[in-house]
């Protein structure tokens, strides 16, 4: 037993590398594209042409209007053409972006930047996550990893903002805020070409090839996974929820500096501690306490406790680290929700639904932004802070709905039989009643071992609904006994046989498209 635990935790641990490996270039670009050496000094520069609290909120609108009208079209693109592709293109909306911005001299044209921004979130958001998710499932068999791996990209992500901010500060103190932008255009095109060296899953197209692959079939599976009720809807409501307590924190957290009048060398370390927030809580979020309510509850208390400092402390040092801990606490719950969202949903679909759901954030990100601005500036932020806490409110509550107990199974394709029914005898069939009509035909082994065939098996495993895709590869590539399967999985003999036939009946009728088409 100790042997094929040993055998078990090295093919783990084998498969992890594998992982990093095949992420580095992306793991480079994620980094490339978040070292903004223009975001710690974008409030003092927006200040300088013209934009007060309300304008600060405009700008927030405009680029946060811009993502619904490309969020769902991108995801469709990228499922449908390249999820590599898209997230090039982002890094060049991102580069346009920050080139105006540093050219601006005035409140219109930064919002033509802003526009560009909003293209730049439209197509990297939910993005990425498909990217990774899938990889994870290609190389390891089952979504498993993906919050420890999702975890390794906020970490970076949160690391290179903190560089940034440090970075930004100190070349906006001994050159200027205009420089700063220009700095930040190189950044974003060597992330292209680090995209360009990643190797991009291709998961989502073994799922669209099980169906009509028609444009309209893909939308309309796309928008009835994000707005059909049923299990998801908990999931995404607490989706945007938090990603619109996070949004929210970075962009109007600093509004509560300038309230308070704190000296500008805080605005560094408070931008720094934001973004570092963003690493520390994915960190949090990848370790195994979030299916246990009283850890759930307590999370979702702290979430509330932490906003509720913002509306009512004037005190600079408490208010900056409610900032943060709030930061760290929403990412933190954000990254299991996640994993339930990706785990509900087939691949084909899988960038456009997560861009669905962004896109619900952007929505209601557009009036919050308004609101918290107009609030800000009328009443005072403290008066605004009672918006994150009723926000607050509500993803707490959400997150007790959706995070207890275990993952649920990852949703399948659509079922169906494994054979055409006209390959069997109907059931009054006097003699052989619900036998082969026409039985597979036996192949030459020439013919199933050539390189094409191997492609076309390995294709036809990675595209198996995941539950099929487990007991395959756990009984036919890894070699292990029906007793080992049935007990890592938790099934019973009759579930695991009849998954396993059903997963090599599939893999079997592939396999024998690709020989009938290499021999007619």
């Amino acid at each position: 037993m100790s042997v094929l635990v040993q055998r078990h935790g090295a093919g783990d641990v084998r498969r992890a590398a594998a992982v990093r490996r095949r992420l580095r270039p992306l793991y480079a670009a994620v980094f490339l594209q978040n070292l903004a050496l223009w975001v710690p000094i974008e409030k003092l520069f927006m200040t300088g042409i013209g934009f007060d609290a309300a304008g600060v909120g405009l700008m927030a609108a405009v680029y946060a209007a811009v993502v619904p009208l490309f969020e769902v079209p991108s995801g469709l693109l990228a499922d449908r053409w390249s999820r590599r592709g898209v997230l090039v293109l982002a890094s060049v909306a991102a580069a346009v972006s920050v080139a105006i911005g540093g050219v601006s001299r005035n409140v219109p044209t930064y919002l033509v930047a802003a526009v560009f921004l909003g293209l730049f979130f439209a197509m990297q958001s939910g993005t990425v996550d498909s990217v990774v998710y899938d990889t994870v499932v290609e190389e390891t068999g089952d979504s498993a990893a993906f919050e420890a791996t999702i975890a390794r990209v906020r970490l970076i992500e949160s690391g290179s903002l903190v560089a940034g901010a440090l970075a930004g500060g100190a070349i906006a103190e001994v050159a200027s805020l205009r420089l700063t932008y220009f700095l930040t255009v190189p950044l974003l095109l060597g992330a292209c070409l680090a995209l360009l060296a990643f190797r991009e899953p291709r998961l989502h197209e073994g799922d669209a090839a099980q169906g009509s692959g028609a444009l309209r079939d893909q939308v309309r599976a796309t928008f009835r996974a994000v707005l059909q009720p049923g299990r998801l809807r908990p999931v995404i409501a607490a989706t945007v929820l938090g990603s619109l307590l996070v949004q929210g924190l970075l962009e109007f957290g600093p509004l509560w500096l300038v309230a308070l009048t704190v000296p500008a060398i805080l605005y560094g370390p408070h931008w720094a501690g934001l973004t570092a927030g963003l690493g520390l809580g994915a960190l949090l979020g990848a370790r195994p306490w979030w299916h246990r309510r009283p850890a759930v509850v307590l999370l979702a208390a702290s979430i509330v406790a932490s906003s509720a400092v913002l509306a009512t402390s004037r005190a600079p040092y408490l208010v900056i680290a409610a900032q943060v801990v709030l930061t760290v606490l929403v990412v933190a719950g954000g990254i299991p929700v996640l994993r339930r969202l990706h785990d509900g949903v087939p691949s084909a679909v899988r960038a456009g639904v997560a861009s669905g759901v962004s896109t619900l954030t952007w929505v209601a990100f557009v009036p919050f932004a308004i609101g918290m601005g107009l609030l800000s500036d009328r009443s005072g932020v403290g008066a605004a802070g009672w918006v994150l806490v009723g926000v607050a409110g509500a993803a707490g509550i959400l997150l007790v709905v959706v995070l207890p107990g275990a993952p649920p199974p990852p949703v399948a394709v659509a079922d169906g039989p494994t054979f055409p029914a006209e390959r069997f005898l109907p059931d009054d069939d006097p003699e052989w009643p619900g036998h082969w009509a026409s039985p597979p035909r036996e192949w030459a082994g020439d013919l199933v071992a050539d390189d094409g065939a191997v492609a076309e098996v390995r294709a036809a495993v990675l595209a198996l609904p995941s539950e099929l895709r487990r007991v395959i590869v756990l009984r036919d590539v890894e070699g292990r006994s029906s007793e080992q399967v049935r007990a890592e999985l938790g099934l019973d003999a009759a579930t695991e046989i009849a998954t396993l036939h059903r997963a090599r009946g599939l893999v079997r009728e592939r396999l024998a498209r690709y020989v009938d088409a290499s021999t007619s």
